[in-house]
This record gives C-alpha cells, sequence and structure tokens, in this order.
C-alpha cells in the first residue's frame, strides 16, 4: 500500500537494494521491533511516590539533558524516565556517545527516533561490510582521508568531496562504492556515532521499539505520530475504523474454558444513558480492544517510515514529513478524540447517509472552533474513550500540548529548549477534567491554553541566532515560522497568570520542564 508522498520514498535501506547485483546477499538493515507494551509498574501514574518523566528529542546534547535533570530533581529510584526518540546525532559525537552512556546506565525506556533508526542501519552496514575481506581497511582509509581534506579545509563539503572520491577510485574500491545503499551518505555524523558506538549502546537502540503502549494509562509513545484513522476511508466505516465500532468483548470462564465472544451493548440497553450496569474492568477492556485495533488495524500505524517520520496528512490520505501542507496529524487526532462518546452516553444512530457529519447531541454538521486555526474541522459519532498519545520530532512547532497529544520536540538541537512532560497525582477535581468512573467522559475544553506551558518561557523558541541552514530540510522552517507566528504573538501577549498544569489522561495531571540551550547573551 502507498501511503507516503514521492518525497518520503527514498527514505531507508529498501531502495538502496535495488542497487546492488542480485549475487550479493544484502543483510536484512532496519532490526524494528516494533511495539513494546508498558505495565502499570513500568508507568506508575497511580503511584503517588512516583514520577513519570517524558523527554523530548536530545539530538546528543548531553550537556542540556544533565541541565534538564537537575532542574526536574531527577532521581533514579523514585523517577521513570522515558524519550520520544531522536537521542543521537546531529548533536557533537561525544555528546551523542554519553546520551547512549546515560539511557544504558539509567535503564531508561523510550522510542526509537528516525535519526537514531538511521545509526541503527548504518551500525548493521558497518558490522556487515568488516565483516568481510579489506572491508574494514577500506573504510579506514577512506575516513582518513576525509579527515585529512577538513583539517586543510573545514569548509570542505562532504557529499562533493565524496562525489569526487568515487569518480577517482580504482575499480577495486568502486565494488565497496557499490555497497553503500541509495541515498545515504557515509561518514555523515549518523555513521560516526554507529561507528563509535559499544556493542552495550548498539544493543541498546536496537532495544527500543517503534511504539510503546500503556493500556492502564490508555496512553501511546512514539517518535513522530500516530493515527487515529485511516484518513483514505471515511471516518465512521464500520469495517475499517477501530473507532467507529465498539470491539467484541472477549470473556474467558474459570476452569480454562473456550472464550465466549460478546459486546458490552449485550450488557448495556442500547437506548439507555445509563452506565450503572457497565464494570469499569469491562469499560477500560474494550477501550484496550480499541487502542489495541489503533496500532493494529490502522495500516498506517505499523508502517515504521509513518511512525519514524510522520508530520502531516494530504487531502487525498497520504502521509508527509513535510510541515507545508496537510493537516497536522495531531490535529487529526484531537478531533477524533473530541467526538469519542463513550459506549453508552449516546445511541447509536442506525440510519444515517454516509456524508452526513453530526456532533454528540446528534445535530447535523457542526465545526469545531476551539483554535483559531481550526475552522472547519468537524466532529463525529463516535463509539469510543480518548486516548493520549506523546511524541516527539516535529520542532518547527515548539512545545505543541493538546488535551489529548502531546509534543516535546522544542528544538534543542537548533539552540532553542529541552523540555520534559512530568506526570504525577490523579486530579479528579480539576475544573476541565473528569473521572472515566462508572463511564463518566472527561469533559472536552478550548486547549488553547495548552500551547504553551513552559512559564512563558518558550515565548523565544524561534528567535535563534540567524543560522538556520544548520536544520534539516525537511523542517521547512520557513514555512513553519510564518505558519507560527500568530499563535507565538498571541502566546506573547496572553494573560501571564498560567496554570501550572496540564490535564494529562483521564484524571491525572502534567508539568512541562525546560532548560535553554543556547547561551544567554
Amino acid at each position: 500500500m502507498d501511503f507516503m508522498d514521492k518525497s518520503s520514498k527514498d527514505w531507508g535501506i529498501l531502495n538502496g537494494v535495488k542497487l546492488q547485483k542480485p549475487k550479493l546477499s544484502f543483510p536484512e538493515l532496519s532490526s524494528y521491533k516494533p511495539l513494546r507494551t508498558l505495565s502499570p509498574n513500568e508507568f506508575p501514574i497511580d503511584d503517588p511516590t512516583k514520577r513519570v518523566l517524558i523527554v523530548g528529542d536530545i539530538h546528543g546534547q548531553m550537556t542540556y539533558l544533565e541541565k534538564l535533570m537537575q532542574k526536574v530533581k531527577y532521581s533514579p529510584s523514585q523517577d521513570v524516565l522515558l524519550h520520544v526518540g531522536d537521542i543521537v546525532s546531529k548533536g557533537p559525537l561525544e555528546g551523542s556517545l554519553a546520551v547512549l552512556q546515560f539511557m544504558v546506565s539509567n535503564n531508561v525506556t523510550g522510542v526509537r527516533g528516525n535519526h537514531d533508526q538511521l545509526v541503527v542501519e548504518w551500525r548493521n552496514w558497518y558490522d556487515w561490510v568488516t565483516d568481510s575481506l579489506g572491508g574494514k581497511e577500506w573504510l579506514d582509509g577512506l575516513q582518513a582521508r576525509w579527515e585529512k581534506a577538513v583539517s586543510k579545509d573545514p569548509d570542505t563539503e562532504l557529499e562533493a568531496w565524496l562525489k569526487r572520491e568515487k569518480k577517482a577510485s580504482t575499480r577495486r574500491e568502486k565494488a565497496w562504492w557499490k555497497l553503500i545503499p541509495k541515498g545515504w551518505v557515509i561518514l555523515d555524523d549518523h555513521y560516526y556515532v554507529a561507528k563509535e558506538m559499544s556493542d552495550q549502546h548498539f544493543q541498546y537502540l536496537l532495544d527500543l521499539p517503534l511504539r510503546l503502549y500503556i493500556p492502564s494509562a490508555h496512553t501511546f509513545i512514539v517518535h513522530a505520530g500516530l493515527l487515529p484513522c485511516d484518513p483514505r476511508y471515511p471516518v465512521e466505516d464500520e469495517a475499517r475504523q477501530p473507532l467507529a465500532r465498539i470491539p467484541t468483548l472477549t470473556r474467558r470462564p474459570s476452569g480454562n474454558q473456550t472464550g465466549v465472544n460478546t459486546t458490552l451493548l449485550h450488557d448495556v440497553d442500547a437506548n439507555s444513558t445509563s452506565t450503572s450496569l457497565m464494570s469499569n474492568k469491562s469499560i477500560d477492556a474494550l477501550r484496550n480492544l480499541q487502542e489495541t485495533g489503533i496500532l493494529t488495524q490502522i495500516p498506517q500505524n505499523s508502517d515504521p517510515w509513518v511512525v519514524l517520520n510522520m508530520r502531516n496528512v494530504l487531502p487525498d490520505g497520504r502521509i508527509s514529513k513535510q510541515f507545508g501542507e496537510g493537516m497536522p496529524w495531531s490535529k487529526l487526532w484531537k478531533q477524533h478524540m473530541q467526538s469519542c462518546l463513550g459506549y453508552t452516553r449516546f445511541p447509536r444512530i442506525a440510519s444515517r447517509d454516509a456524508d452526513d457529519d453530526i456532533d454528540a447531541s446528534g445535530n447535523e454538521t457542526t465545526v469545531d472552533d476551539s483554535d483559531d486555526d481550526e475552522q472547519g474541522v468537524k466532529k463525529y459519532n463516535l463509539l469510543c474513550y480518548p486516548s493520549t498519545t506523546v511524541y516527539g520530532h516535529a520542532a518547527g512547532r515548539g512545545l505543541d500540548a493538546k488535551r489529548w497529544s502531546f509534543g516535546l520536540d522544542t528544538g534543542c538541537i537548533y539552540r532553542r529548549r529541552l523540555s520534559a512532560l512530568m506526570i504525577k497525582g490523579q486530579s479528579k477535581d480539576l475544573k476541565d477534567v473528569d473521572s472515566t468512573e462508572n463511564g463518566t467522559m472527561p469533559r472536552y475544553e478550548d486547549d488553547e491554553e495548552d500551547e504553551d506551558e513552559d512559564e512563558g518561557e518558550d515565548d523565544d523558541r524561534d528567535e535563534g541566532d540567524g543560522n538556520d541552514e544548520d536544520e534539516d530540510e525537511d523542517e521547512d522552517e520557513d514555512e513553519d515560522d510564518e505558519d507560527h507566528s500568530d499563535l507565538a504573538a498571541k502566546n506573547k501577549h496572553k494573560n501571564k497568570a498560567k496554570t501550572p498544569w496540564l490535564p494529562f489522561g483521564d484524571n491525572h495531571r502534567a508539568t512541562v520542564a525546560s532548560v535553554r540551550c543556547k547561551p544567554r547573551s
């Protein structure tokens, strides 16, 4: 299936394989670990003695990671620390190695980012080539010549130098050049991290999954993003969209007998708004089934490229890593989570035209105008409960805190900030969050105030020093700055008496801490 726009199809090793001669046995380099599920003990948000800390994209910036850990008073014995990926590369080599050592030493859980993935692939490739007779000698010689060239002229451009080296290589050397996959740039920062990291560091990266799922918290952690639906099909297509239908609840009687398939609608009158007959365990079980459906039944969410690179969803349903066009996937997530009505509070509308859209009251097409820039976003009638996604990757958007999603990449590598989400304690008394006990749905509030909760400090996130040429070309910063200039101005003049917490999940609260990643002038 083709989920990606054209600019996405040169990513990864698969295109490189096409260049290899049939007689070559090209190894599998990706080494994906699709999913890891965390237990309540591994994500202890209900334990009043513990904190859960989730840090944004680090990119080898060990100095600022240390400052952030000092600021939040991180205690490995009392806190559970997680990350959203991209912990290495783009920063200094020694920083990447130090970050890896920190993660290994503190047994930190996280997900693999797109830059971590490139390091994994380079290490697999490096081990494969150096296991071949003469491979290590060729690589060492190439590296030595490159470092000599840079010592003579620090402005030497790597890709142009490689092109000249390849052209001037001997026939025997050209055989080695052919082993480099299409689109890969040997001797870049990913290569150096891959070559220099220890076996223990490599194993840590290999063990990082693409997705983390925490059933007890109804939460996902992923590097780039996760889709609530398959955007190529109607939102309320019950055959394809897991949030459009109540899943089948399997009960396994005692005595190891065969499980009996029933649905919650068999337990509760579908025309009743009461949830008295519905147990909390049944609700949680059904929610977990739907959340598993998000992971397994929406095909894009099983595609490594999507969960490592996605930023926007194009109008035709394809996925893009660019900021410029389409809708940010987090807005699509917000739209769906705000459309969840629970399982029995509202009856399922049996017959309606497929093109009609209804809101929670059964009214005709409505507009979600909770954000000034989201005019025209529709709400739907979905039989589900909301889930939370925590992610990174979108540095151009800065801290992106919505009610049911938290974007934590605040651009430390671009001299902005390194941020962490700190989750601790239940908050059943908060005005904008209700408990989901007995099937009560959380209230939806305007989350405009949630866009930047770092005590007003993130207003400077786009100041920089004018050297934006160092940023990834796919960050599309110029367009992003234009898109978010109004929001930045609005935040700057916003009432400074901000609430110090954010609602997290059903009935918990969180705060955001950050440190500057550039020296003060």
